[in-house]
């Protein structure tokens, strides 16, 4: 119960790092930086004595040269802990270059041997210890960020010299992999308390960085270079050297299981000189993945002797490491396969989103993991008990001075073992800090098997062992894994033990052991489990595992697949492709194959093959003519607006240098045509279409954010355009510039709109929609949302949908009017599909659906609305409740057989009950009531 307790307290503290760590103004981290050969030069700086001892901070200002632990609140002869001292002094240059052996073995281990740090203690000739000394008191440098680089700058700029000799006798040194580091005495202000801290002035550990400095203090100097970075870290974590200790936990018997190792702190740290990005909330220090990172809470697993291993996707990111994809093997469906420890398994789920799923094992060889070993032992003391079973486990290596060097294996500090599942939505690397500031939505995140959002969320447990906001055990995946069962209710299951299908046909233990199968309570990760599979917005990804059992400690098996409504097949290996053409059964891919030479390949749908054709220019485009034949283009000087050129009907090429549509907009004779140019973001219309995009009185109704389509979607014989608007609706207007019924649609839309005819013959809608691709009825319900792991724009082609990797079954007919950006495999920007017009004759009216919206009107301006069934003159007479005629407005020629749209200002006139009649060729028509609003 005491080591309990013990524990406790320990929590509380060693995981509120971050409330100082993680607060510091850390904004111009440079995760791009590749250091090749990272080197630690490192100094040890003392401060001005206290004479006279400062109560608000630990120790005199000096380093620990000898180990004095004697209890103070007992006035007795007792120590604070009769075990093993962490760190223990002196602290000279050989514990230093020890700290740095510590943290180049971590980092040799994590990295997947890409990371060797060197490094070197620099000695102040004129110092029996090698020390240099500041020139003021602790307490003066603790009071900020800008006090923190003026420490830094200080401690540089009185071992310049030093520096620049140990650099002459070093010349294969490079300075850009330099890591300047000060050691100072003292310990770090770098937890907090679950009573309070009487050493407020104590230095906080930093990684010091430009914007740290005070805009009248320049950055330090050595050989000329300006030194803008750098870590400040204290010569121990351990407070059990100080004083303070007894304050904080008063009246405890010994302090050995408060004892914190420097390894963690030392690694967060150089994780941002190596550009590591912080995985935790960089503005409240709250966890984002928690103690499953060294970006984040764990940095301090094990004491802080053992930090966990940098995430999955930050190795990733660093190149240290290269996942498996299994996003193409998913084509066998299901897929069951084993998960080994050393290995990164990674699972797409749209462009941008996708699952990197690891094995961890915090267990050693017997089976016990370090909490089974603390708590096997009688005196429970955490260092000691693990110490004693060194030498039949090889756990900790120790230098000369009795510092840990290195651990058998990171992932002991660990709270559990299993399966991690971690979500990624990719960041913009170019602001890549902060990525999970908002907890809502991070870049990088944990799916908790235990089905609780947890981590980084307000704790209601009553006791802080118990704590799930930084992460524990049960967000492993593994089988039995109780805290997953009490969220996910699944029935027992008969599985074939040979394939790991479900015999359904046997539904006891009984039955199913007796005829050869495995009787168990499935672990599923899917779109029913809590958590689910599904994307960020909520999209169902179709993903899904399940854990089949446990091979060994370092191998564990699983069932993958995809359950999609429409079967698909994957290509990841078309991700290195651009599409340049298309041909009926055919895409053409243009591939830099890395010399400055450019194929072109050919992907056959049909029969799925794929062949390399020729070398071609780097700007290239296929065009397919009337007779299916491949033409191919590449451009230079006059010719380079390959966008703009197409096939016509009579299959010569025509060369523009501004996009043109085409379609049958003002009757079922004769081709029409409008004219695009781009003006930023905001596309704009010439020829005919400037209402389209703007109003009478100026309004923008809205810009492209993608390429218009064309075709005949309200089914009146004309063709409408349609968009998606640069804020993310579907836009659909008649060429007189009048909104279709029913649009626009919202959402996030983007690129090509295809307009198609599935088997159903109905007229469907087909477009990007963030990290999916919506399939939309006319009256924009979402018929299928289907994730999509590709970047080109969707084409239909040969009975699919694709958007370059991803091909989905999806047969279309001929009443499809536009299949992929430019429409056609010419390039010829013109609507296929069927274009009749209804028999207007039969219907005995000039005008149909005369209204106004809104209606009442609130906002003193109307829209009449209105379709006419001949070219001829419009007048709309505006009546009150007496008769008397207070405004007219009029429309010469307007579009017929298209809605026509006349805005009406109400002006002055007082709210109330009015009419309008609708006049054409001065006969009455209709009627309609208007209300105006208060």
């Amino acid at each position: 119960m005491k080591y309990q307790f013990k524990l406790l307290i320990l929590l509380i503290f060693v995981n509120a790092i971050f409330s100082h760590i993680g607060k510091s103004n850390h904004k111009s981290i440079n995760t791009n930086r590749d250091i090749l050969n990272p080197h630690i030069i490192a100094i040890m700086v003392e401060f001005q004595n206290e004479t006279n001892n400062d109560p608000l901070t630990s120790g005199d200002g000096s380093f620990l040269q000898e180990l004095d632990i004697e209890m103070i609140w007992n006035d007795s002869d007792d120590i604070r802990c009769p075990g093993f001292i962490v760190d223990r002094p002196p602290h000279d240059s050989n514990y230093f270059a020890s700290q740095i052996q510590a943290l180049s073995n971590y980092y040799y281990e994590s990295s997947n041997e890409h990371i060797n740090i060197t490094g070197n203690v620099i000695l102040n000739s004129n110092h029996e210890k090698g020390y240099y000394k500041l020139s003021k008191s602790m307490r003066e440098y603790s009071y900020s960020d800008n006090d923190l680089s003026i420490l830094f700058k200080e401690s540089l700029e009185l071992s310049k010299n030093d520096i620049e000799q140990y650099l002459i006798n070093n010349p294969s040194i490079v300075f850009e992999d330099i890591i300047f580091t000060v050691f100072h005495a003292g310990i770090g202000q770098d937890f907090t308390f679950p009573t309070f801290d009487p050493t407020i002035y104590d230095i906080k550990s930093a990684y010091i960085e430009s914007s740290m400095f005070p805009q009248n203090i320049s950055f330090p100097e050595i050989n000329e270079n300006e030194v803008s970075s750098g870590i400040l870290i204290p010569e121990t974590q351990n407070m059990i050297f100080y004083d303070s200790i007894e304050d904080i936990f008063y009246a405890d018997e010994n302090y050995c299981d408060y004892q914190l190792g420097m390894t963690g702190t030392f690694a967060f740290l150089t994780g941002y000189a190596l550009g590591l990005p912080p995985l935790f909330d960089t503005e409240t220090g709250k966890p984002g993945v928690g103690v499953f990172s060294l970006m984040d809470y764990g940095s301090n697993n094990g004491r802080g002797v053992i930090p966990a291993m940098p995430s999955p996707w930050t190795r990733i990111l660093k190149a240290w490491q290269q996942p498996i994809n299994m996003t193409d093997s998913s084509s066998i469906n299901p897929l069951v396969f084993d998960i080994e420890s050393d290995n990164i398994y990674r699972f797409d789920i749209s462009n941008s989103e996708y699952f990197l799923v690891e094995n961890h094992n915090n267990q050693l060889e017997n089976g016990q993991s370090l909490l089974d070993v603390v708590n096997a032992d009688s005196l429970n003391y955490w260092f000691d008990s693990i110490i004693a079973q060194n030498q039949n486990h090889q756990i900790f290596e120790f230098s000369e001075d009795s510092v840990i060097t290195r651990v058998k294996d990171y992932d002991l500090g660990l709270p559990g073992s299993g399966l991690l599942v971690w979500h990624i939505d990719e960041p913009e690397y170019n602001d890549i800090f902060g990525i999970n500031n908002d907890r809502d939505n991070r870049a990088v995140s944990i799916e908790e098997a235990d089905g609780a959002l947890d981590i980084g969320y307000e704790s209601y447990a009553l006791f802080s062992n118990n704590d799930p906001t930084n992460g524990t055990k049960w967000d492993f995946w593994y089988n039995d894994n109780d805290a997953y069962f009490y969220t996910n209710d699944n029935n027992k299951i008969c599985l074939n033990s040979q394939n790991y299908e479900v015999l359904e046909q046997y539904s006891s233990q009984y039955q199913c052991e007796q005829n050869g199968g495995n009787w168990v309570k499935p672990v599923i990760f899917d779109k029913y489990s809590n958590p689910n599979s599904d994307l960020k917005d909520g999209i169902q990804s179709f993903f899904s595992f399940e854990i089949l059992d446990s091979i060994s400690q370092d191998i564990k098996r699983v069932k993958v697949k995809y359950e999609s409504p429409i079967e698909y097949i994957d290509y990841n290996f078309l991700s290195d492709y651009s599409i340049v053409g298309t041909s009926p059964e055919s895409i053409f891919f243009k591939f830099n194959n890395g010399s400055n030479e450019h194929e072109l390949h050919t992907f056959n749908i049909i029969n799925q093959e794929f062949s390399f054709d020729s070398l071609v220019c780097s700007d290239v485009v296929i065009l397919t003519d009337n007779n299916d034949n491949p033409r191919q283009y590449c451009w230079s000087g006059l010719y380079n607006f390959y966008y703009h050129a197409y096939l016509d009907p009579s299959n010569d090429t025509v060369f523009n240098n501004y996009t043109s549509k085409f379609g049958y907009f003002n009757n079922l004779e004769d081709v029409d045509t409008f004219q695009i140019s781009y003006s930023q973001s905001v596309g704009t219309i010439t020829s005919g279409l400037d209402n389209l995009m703007e109003d009478n009185n100026g309004k923008i109704i809205g810009g492209y954010g993608g390429s218009p389509s064309v075709g005949d979607i309200d089914f009146d014989g004309l063709d409408e355009i349609v968009w998606p608007t640069t804020d993310g609706k579907i836009m659909a207007a008649n060429y007189n510039g009048t909104i279709v019924n029913g649009f626009p649609i919202e959402g996030d839309y983007y690129g090509t709109v295809l307009i198609l005819e599935n088997e159903d013959n109905e007229i469907i809608l087909v477009s990007r929609n963030s990290n999916h691709i919506d399939i939309l009825s006319l009256n924009g319900e979402v018929l299928y949302s289907l994730p999509s792991v590709g970047n080109e724009d969707i084409l239909a082609i040969a009975d699919k949908l694709t958007d370059g990797i991803r091909f989905y079954d999806f047969p279309i007919t001929d009443g499809s009017y536009w299949l992929q950006k430019h429409s056609r495999h010419s390039r010829y920007p013109l609507p296929s599909g069927e274009h009749l017009a209804p028999d207007y004759e039969s219907i005995n009216q000039d005008i149909i659906n005369f209204y106004n919206y809104p209606n009442p009107i609130t906002d003193r301006e109307t829209t009449f609305r209105f379709k006419v069934n001949n070219q001829t003159n419009i007048s709309i007479n505006i009546y009150n409740l007496s008769g008397h005629k207070v405004d007219n407005l009029t429309l010469s020629n307007p579009t017929a057989y298209e809605y026509n749209e006349i805005d009406w200002n109400i002006g002055n006139l007082l709210p109330g009950l009015y009419f309008a009649d609708i006049i054409v060729d001065g006969k009455k028509e209709k009627i309609i009531k208007v209300v105006i609003g208060y």
